[in-house]
């Protein structure tokens, strides 16, 4: 028996083929009969093998069940008003602002809204807020920018038309009357002399003596209106404003845009002892105002300018006036617009400002009959005294310390004599030695006290503390240093040494 290696069934011997899967069998070997040797080959014809087809086995496909996806969350509605208030603050970056306002309160209402019924937007509806609020305030910004800088514009206007019919006269009246005199200064008695013919100045050292030590060069002379542009826009560094301009004309009754005026001194040689010692050629500028100004019943012309390059004040006064002057130095210049009882006038000062009308007996005084006094009417005074190593030149000093405020005063009186010019430069060099130690906000001005024609010199220390120094000659040509240090909330202390000051 044959087993069919294929399926196992069995097949008798012989058999080539499975009669159940019809596979090939293995073939057997059977033994041959004994031929003899003459037996002719048998021949043996080939067998046929028919192929055995087997049937395709189909296979059923599988079926996979998709794997489960999670839920999607509905998306909340959109809020319009977020939108519509997004939409518009951006419109309004673009627009000048004019869509921001509308922005702001859509972009309010929709992040409101969209908080309550829990709809998108809110982000939009904040970015719409800042920028409705970053555009409004910058709007409004310029909008009193613009306002401020019309109501300035408008001023001037009304002012170059109050004066458009007699400004220009007045400008020529000014500079006629400056050209067709000479000037002699207050303080030094330097000399000051134009040509109208060939444009040209000499600036003379000293009235007395016109043949030597004296500035030379052309001028230029600016009134009015076009002293008033040049000034503030060709003068631009020197940091002099129209609003301050505008400010000193409210201020004081008699300076006003008709009469400023703006001397240029184009200085091109210097001759002292005889021979040139400059080659540089370089400008003085001075501005202020032509004044008249009544002493006495007297008229007098006076040019009332300051140096703008050092800062210094000068007072000029014409040649044919100056005889009936003598010299004295007590011109009075215009005080600023206040109220003043004029009750009593000094004795012992050719001038006659207003003397404070205190009863001295009531308060304690600080001073003596060498340097004045002053009436301590307000604050808790000690004595005081600083130790500058200096009490050798000093005649007499008093000095009182406010116990509750550390306001200082100082009442010196200096050895020797001094005259105008003496004190015009100890002034201009205390000045120059609180600029050079770092004071701020340092202005030097002609002004009074006591009745005396002095310069204040006014500053702020490094601390926050204020100066005012006043320096005057008596009329024994004593040199005076009056002084106040104090902080801003002891104004009271200022006015005390300014308002009751008295000599003789």
């Amino acid at each position: 028996m044959l087993i069919c290696p294929n399926c196992g069934a069995a097949n008798n011997d012989g058999t080539r083929f499975c009669t159940s899967c019809g596979g090939q069998l293995p073939v057997t070997q059977q033994p041959q009969p004994v031929q003899p040797v003459t037996q002719q080959p048998v021949y043996q014809q080939p067998i046929y093998q028919q192929p055995v087809y087997q049937q395709p086995v189909y296979q059923q496909p599988v079926y996979q069940k998709p794997a489960a996806q999670p839920p999607v969350a509905p998306q909340p509605e959109k809020n319009g008003m977020c939108t519509a208030g997004f939409v518009l603050s951006l419109i309004g970056i673009f627009t000048a602002g004019i869509t921001s306002l509308f922005g702001l309160i859509f972009s309010v209402i929709g992040l409101i809204t969209s908080g309550k019924k829990k709809q998108a937007g809110k982000g939009k509806a904040i970015a719409g807020i800042i920028m409705s609020v970053i555009m409004i305030i910058a709007v409004i910004l310029l909008y009193v920018f613009l306002v401020s800088d019309y109501i300035g514009r408008a001023e001037l206007a009304r002012d170059e038309v109050r004066t458009a019919s007699t400004d220009e006269d007045d400008s020529a009246v000014y500079e006629k009357k400056i050209l067709k005199n000479k000037w002699i200064t207050t303080g030094d008695g330097s000399y000051l002399v134009f040509n109208k013919r060939d444009n040209t100045f000499k600036y003379y050292m000293s009235y007395a003596d016109t043949t030597d030590n004296y500035y030379s060069g052309h001028y230029d002379i600016y009134t009015g209106k076009d002293a008033l542009e040049y000034i503030t826009e060709d003068l631009e560094d020197y940091g002099v404003t129209k609003d301050e301009l505008r400010q000193l004309f409210r201020n004081n009754v008699t300076y006003d845009k008709e009469n400023l005026i703006c001397i240029c001194l184009n200085n091109e040689e210097m001759i002292k002892d005889g021979s040139r010692e400059n080659d540089d050629e370089w400008t003085t500028h001075y501005f202020g105002f032509y004044l008249v100004s009544d002493i006495d019943g007297k008229e007098y012309d006076i040019l009332d300018l300051t140096n703008m390059d050092s800062a210094s004040y000068i007072t000029f006064i014409r040649e044919d006036q100056y005889g009936d002057y003598n010299g004295s130095g007590n011109i009075t210049v215009p005080s600023p617009k206040e109220s003043f009882d004029i009750t009593e006038t000094s004795e012992t000062s050719d001038t006659t400002e207003v003397l404070p009308t205190y009863d001295y007996s009531d308060y304690e005084t600080v001073g003596d009959s060498i340097t004045g006094e002053i009436a301590l009417t307000q604050g808790n005074w000690a004595d005081w005294h600083e130790a500058d190593g200096m009490d050798s030149v000093y005649e007499s000093r008093y000095q009182k310390f406010n116990t509750e405020t550390q306001t200082i005063i100082n009442l010196t009186v200096f050895q020797g004599e001094y005259d105008d010019a003496g004190v015009s430069l100890s002034a201009d060099n205390l000045s120059r030695e609180m600029e050079s130690e770092g004071y701020k906000n340092l202005e030097v001005k002609k002004t009074w006290i006591g009745g005396y024609s002095a310069y204040e010199i006014s500053g702020m220390y490094q601390d926050g503390m204020y100066i005012s120094i006043w320096l005057f000659a008596d009329r024994n040509n004593k040199l005076h240093f009056i002084s106040v240090e104090y902080y801003p909330d002891d104004v009271a202390s200022y006015e005390m040494v300014r308002d009751t000051y008295r000599l003789g």
